[in-house]
This record gives structure tokens, sequence and C-alpha cells, in this order.
């Protein structure tokens, strides 16, 4: 089906916060990404990195009512990667007896259990000109 690249429907929500630091679980990922992009602030160089993790969200396939239709946006996306954590939760249950927890860290050091997308930009609509581009590894778009 071709490359995959972020979407150029619409910009999403990635960045870095002015309110809270980076986490210590993506501070060697952030701290690698910064290496190769220009930051428009330095208010960045410090700053928690979202997303931590994306999916699909344009043109994502549903059947609602009997139809089957396109949706896009967080309201495909969302739900898909919810449902994914879920079945995590339910193999540690299985396995040990207790749940997953809070699975950011676990995400950020195995960053091969994802596809990274390496084509493509957040700088759309909205966010044209402070949009941050996608690179290898983990990226604010």
């Amino acid at each position: 089906s071709g490359e995959e690249q972020a979407t150029t429907q619409f910009g999403s929500g990635g960045g870095f916060s002015y309110d809270f630091p980076v986490a210590d679980y993506q501070t060697d990922a952030v701290a690698e990404y910064l290496k190769t992009v220009k930051l428009p602030d330095a208010k960045y160089a410090s700053g928690r990195g979202s997303p931590d993790v994306s999916a699909l969200g344009d043109s994502f396939t549903i059947l609602a009512g009997g139809h089957v239709m396109a949706i896009g946006g967080t309201s495909a996306s969302s739900p898909s990667f919810a449902a994914l954590v879920t079945l995590l939760n339910e193999v540690c249950l299985k396995e040990s007896g207790k749940p997953l927890g809070f699975a950011n860290p676990l995400f950020y050091q195995n960053p091969d259990m994802f596809t990274d997308i390496v084509k493509g930009t957040n700088a759309i609509g909205e966010n044209e000109g402070t949009g941050w581009a996608c690179t290898k590894g983990w990226d604010a778009a």
C-alpha cells in the first residue's frame, strides 16, 4: 500500500509542554529528537514531549449502523490504541495476575514494537509554520 507517512489532511497536536518537564522515561528519546530539529523557542528544550504514541487517524474505516464509512482524527486513533493496551493488559493479567500499569516507560524502552513513521509533518492547517517533522525514532509530530 506504499510508504507510510503522516497525514496531509490535518495537523496533530504534538510538541512540547511549557508547563511540565520532560518525563524521566522519555529523556533519551526527546534529547535525540532535539538534536535533529531547529527549536522555535528555547523553552521547548526542557518540556514534556508529546505524543508518546500515535496511531492511524486518517481515512479510518468503520462499520456504523450497518454502513461502512471513513472517519478521522482522535475519534479513530484513540479507541484503537486503547484497545491494543487492553489486549496487553489481558496478557499481563493472564501471565502474572497483575495489570500492566503505567505503560509509557514500556513503550519508550521498546520502540521496535511500533512502526516508525519517518516521513511527514504536523505543520498543517493551524499548525502550519509551528509544527514538527517526523524523524527516525520518537518525534513530536
